[in-house]
């Protein structure tokens, strides 16, 4: 199971969650916690050893970067520029692996909370949204992508306020972070369309109708470009992931469709009822990613990585939903999330000791030997 600390901080944003649907989100009651948290959050990613799914890959690169990488290779490195940048500043300096992974959370969850507390009308539940899943699987595991889909949600401010430089220049960086951010240009004409509720059932069902013809197969070159280093450190390319197909159905798919479910039922509703502009914008990039998820479902990979940027906007969506839907039973589904959070914590249990979760091993654990974590061998340049 999660380690007891990471339950006290579940059951923190729980209750603070509770006041802010109470307060009827008014923020300035829950502005404080609320920065403390995601400052924990930072913390806890920057101080971590053995834990997430890539750190030992990524400790790897870290050491390997320094000692084979000269500075004029920079762009030719075979991992996106920013790690090597970074990493290259840090072990000039004789940093230890620690201060990498503090650099990408305070860049990934600073941008992500603060585009929460922006945005959403209930920012303690989309703070319990992220971070039930979505900090351990993202911020604390694939760091680089965790910080091109921060750029993404941050770059939503340009999309809202129609500067396109802008919003291409977040997106430019967040390439360089990560190439998926690519699939996020089109986000900026998306959020404009005027969809129907019926025409997002249609794009949904259409998705799921296209998914067994593999349409993934039809842009071999352009996966092979974004998705090159998806799975750890593999970098076969497209064809090193469209064998990885899905194996039918599962648990989480039913739960897609519930909130698939939720969102149509109530859709046409708070599109009649709320003046908030920001509403429809955002439930199109969501069902953007439906839209793309069902139609890479065949390949596990391409579903749940490409379209991540599109599916982080749930976070603020589900405040929304929550907020906006009818008053006589909006609580049934604020109470029918909060079940969801501890369902989903209680269905990651298996992956959180595989990944080391269950235990609190940071830099200030007895066994820790800094001198491990400090590059040594340096490239002659």
């Amino acid at each position: 199971m999660l380690h007891p600390v990471y339950y006290i901080i579940l059951f923190v944003i729980t209750f603070y969650s509770y006041i802010d649907i109470n307060n009827n989100g008014i923020k300035a009651r829950i502005k404080v916690p609320y920065i403390v948290i995601s400052s924990i959050f930072i913390f806890l990613c920057g101080i971590r050893v053995a834990q997430g799914a890539d750190y030992w890959p990524y400790y790897k690169l870290y050491m390997s970067i320094n000692k084979f990488v000269k500075w004029s290779d920079l762009f030719d490195a075979d991992v996106e520029v920013s790690y090597v940048l970074i990493s290259k500043i840090l072990g000039y300096f004789r940093m230890p692996f620690f201060a990498l992974l503090f650099i990408y959370g305070l860049i990934s969850i600073s941008l992500k909370t603060y585009s929460y507390y922006k945005y959403s009308p209930y920012p303690m539940i989309s703070l319990l949204y992220f971070f039930m899943p979505n900090y351990f699987f993202s911020d604390s595991g694939h760091i680089r992508q965790g910080v091109s889909i921060a750029l993404c949600l941050f770059s939503y401010q340009y999309i809202e306020q129609r500067k396109l430089f802008k919003f291409l220049f977040c997106i430019f960086i967040s390439y360089y972070f990560h190439k998926t951010a690519l699939i996020f240009i089109p986000a900026y004409w998306i959020t404009k369309l005027n969809l129907s509720t019926f025409s997002c059932f249609l794009i949904i069902l259409f998705a799921i109708i296209i998914s067994p013809f593999k349409p993934y197969l039809f842009f071999e070159n352009l996966f092979s470009n974004i998705s090159s280093d998806i799975i750890a450190e593999a970098t076969g390319g497209f064809y090193s992931y469209k064998n990885l197909e899905s194996a039918g159905w599962s648990i989480n798919d039913i739960v897609k469709l519930i909130f698939i479910t939720t969102l149509l039922v109530n859709d046409r509703y708070i599109c009649n009822t709320t003046s908030d502009e920001n509403y429809k914008m955002i439930r199109n990039l969501v069902v953007t990613y439906y839209f793309i998820y069902y139609s890479l479902r065949e390949n596990s990979i391409f579903s749940i990585r490409l379209p991540a940027a599109y599916g982080d906007f749930w976070a603020i969506l589900i405040a929304m939903i929550i907020k906006y839907s009818k008053k006589t039973y909006n609580h049934i589904i604020y109470f029918f999330f909060i079940i969801y959070i501890y369902l989903m914590s209680w269905r990651i249990w298996p992956n959180s000791v595989a990944l080391g979760f269950d235990k609190m091993s940071n830099i200030f654990s007895d066994d820790f030997d800094i001198k491990y974590f400090i590059p040594y061998e340096f490239i002659d340049e």
